[in-house]
């Protein structure tokens, strides 16, 4: 039968090897961000042993990586869309490995800046085409849950990487490895070999996705009869302005809401790691599990637009919220950044699903590179910074806690006008596009 004439319901996998799928893609994203973040767990000894400065240490732990991950994402997301997402996936992983092997082997600064290269290119190829490839596994109305649930892989990665790199660091300084060959090597050396070696077994897990057919552009309900790839861009913009924002505060509020417990309550930095890690790990991954599910309720009579909707309503949820994150307790703020967070992960996995359903599946790997590169590029560089900046400059004498408040409120505030105004038209209609 012509791939044209094939019904889109028998063109989707069977669902327990969709939801397999699903399962590997999302422990592949754990993965990854063991692999990313360990290295935020040795500095000190690292620094030591290869004589290297605090700058040249957090241009490892940023710069080296955000840098390749967010300009490679998109030339990855384009290929993505045109090669075997399941082979450029397993190739990423591959590489990554292999950059964080390489980096406990190094002996200076050079090369461990080489492998860092290495893990932020490998990881690049992840996302776009995993979120691509889970789009081509189900309909419309049931992808939102399966997306968030490879989004909340990401959130909860966070939290699992410091406690699967901390599990293996007490290994190896517990001496459980003195009897192997590995015990000349520096314990930060063993950690990161040892966090790296896993994936390249994982490659061959990888490889027992079964690559899902390309939806043809006309097969997806959502698809638009007449539309050119300028105008779908045009349509997507304001989702992608959605998903900038929110990472934007996402970052400014992950990066400074331990310094705000640590210094204005006093608390225990051991503490803070411990409590606020376990509740956001929590917060984060079920609001986007939750947020997925939701999306796809909605979405069942009201398409792409109440998708966006669900992100407007979660947006304007967070605003009062965001007012206690300056409250004069740590109770409050030990809650209320969870929370945050909950909502925060509904607007991204409601965004993620309507932006899939906007976007023509033949584009869906390109346009989720561009929403990550923009998430990495405004996010993760823009947000921490001005948090800083809003402490220094507006609120010298109140602390953090005014200068998270007011990033958090003036960046959900644009992102709820952005969803309002593409609800209301500014790029097209409130009703759902019919097959």
């Amino acid at each position: 039968m012509p791939e044209e004439a094939v019904p889109p319901s028998d063109a989707y996998p069977r669902p327990w090897r969709a939801w397999g799928a699903v399962l590997i893609l999302t422990a592949t994203a754990i993965l990854s961000y063991t692999d990313r973040q360990v290295l935020s767990l040795l500095v000190d000894p690292l620094r030591a042993d290869l004589h290297i400065s605090d700058t040249q240490v957090s241009l490892l732990l940023g710069t080296a990586f955000a840098l390749v991950y967010g300009v490679a994402g998109v030339p990855l997301g384009w290929l993505a869309d045109r090669v075997s997402r399941r082979g450029l996936i397993a190739a990423g992983v591959l590489v990554w490995s292999l950059g964080t092997v390489s980096s406990g082997l190094s002996h200076g600064f050079g090369q461990i800046m080489g492998s860092r290269v290495l893990v932020g290119l490998g990881e690049a190829a992840l996302s776009p085409a995993a979120i691509a490839l889970i789009s081509d596994c189900f309909p419309p109305q049931k992808r939102g849950a399966a997306v968030g649930l490879f989004l909340s892989g990401i959130a909860v990665g966070v939290g699992v990487s410091i406690l699967i790199g901390g599990a293996v660091l007490r290994v190896v300084e517990l001496g459980l490895l003195s009897a192997t060959p590995l015990h000349v090597l520096a314990p930060w050396r063993l950690v990161l070999l040892l966090t790296g070696a896993p994936g390249l077994i994982w490659v061959f897990v990888i490889l027992m996705i079964r690559e899902p057919r390309r939806r043809a552009a006309h097969a997806d309900a959502e698809a638009v009869p007449g539309r050119g790839a300028l105008s779908d861009w045009r349509r997507a913009a304001p989702v992608y302005v959605v998903l900038a924002l929110a990472s934007l505060v996402d970052n400014a509020v992950g990066a400074w809401a331990p310094s705000l417990l640590i210094r204005s309550f006093a608390m225990n930095a051991a503490r803070v790691g411990l409590e606020l890690g376990l509740f956001l790990a929590i917060g984060y991954g079920g609001g986007v599990l939750a947020g997925g599910i939701l999306a796809d309720k909605v979405g069942l009579r009201g398409g792409w637009p109440a998708k966006l909707g669900v992100c407007l309503a979660a947006s304007l949820a967070i605003l009062p919220l965001s007012l206690l994150i300056s409250a004069a307790s740590a109770a409050w703020v030990l809650m209320c950044v969870p929370v945050y967070f909950a909502l925060s992960g509904i607007v991204t996995a409601a965004g993620f699903s309507a932006l899939l359903d906007i976007t023509p599946p033949q584009n869906r790997a390109l346009a989720m590179s561009v929403s990550f590169f923009l998430n990495v590029a405004i996010g993760a560089g823009a947000g921490p910074t001005l948090v800083a900046l809003a402490a220094a400059h507006v609120f010298p004498s109140q602390g953090l806690g005014s200068a998270i408040t007011l990033t958090v409120a003036t960046g959900y505030a644009l992102t709820a006008l952005a969803a309002f105004w593409r609800l209301r038209g500014g790029s097209g209609s409130l009703r759902a596009p019919v097959a």
